[in-house]
């Protein structure tokens, strides 16, 4: 992702502004997408648009990966038939984690994007959202998602009964 082609630092009052700059993210990501949230429903996870770019983004190279570290999963796994249909295809490239229970009172949200892009909510309950490029943010966010992943548990498996 090259940061040049979008602006450096934004404050994002609406979803919908949000969801498209996160659209616009996604589409742009070339190697890894990690989101970190409460159950990816804000961002529409259950959209085509959304499995459309999680899909080009997969094929567009074998080493490209997602990782999605959710407080509740149940929301994808309801909800989201597009992105489970791809966990099936493009496991273990394709992973959908349970944060531990330690961090489900976590309130914020992270989606880095080949680690030169972040989108961050600072709470779950508000639609204020914050696209950055900086050095600073992308460490934040990179620190904070990894640290989530070290204790998150995968949440639904290609082979999950009722997918």
């Amino acid at each position: 992702m090259n940061p040049d082609d979008l602006q450096t630092y934004r404050r994002l009052d609406t979803r919908s502004q949000a969801r498209a700059a996160f659209d616009d993210i996604v589409a742009r990501t070339q190697r890894s997408l990690r989101i970190a949230d409460d159950r990816g429903e804000f961002y529409g996870l259950d959209r085509k648009a959304f499995a459309d770019a999680l899909q080009a983004l997969l094929l567009r190279s074998r080493e490209a990966t997602v990782e999605l570290i959710l407080h509740d999963a149940s929301f994808v796994e309801r909800s989201c038939p597009r992105v489970t249909a791809l966990l099936r295809r493009f496991w273990p490239r394709l992973r959908i984690l349970a944060s531990e229970e330690s961090a489900r009172n976590y309130p914020r949200s992270f989606v880095l994007a080949d680690d030169t892009a972040v989108l961050r909510r600072p709470h779950h309950g508000s639609a204020l959202t914050f696209v950055d490029f900086g050095d600073d943010a992308v460490t934040e966010a990179r620190a904070l998602i990894g640290e989530l992943a070290a204790g998150a548990s995968v949440a639904i498996t290609p082979d999950t009964t009722g997918l």
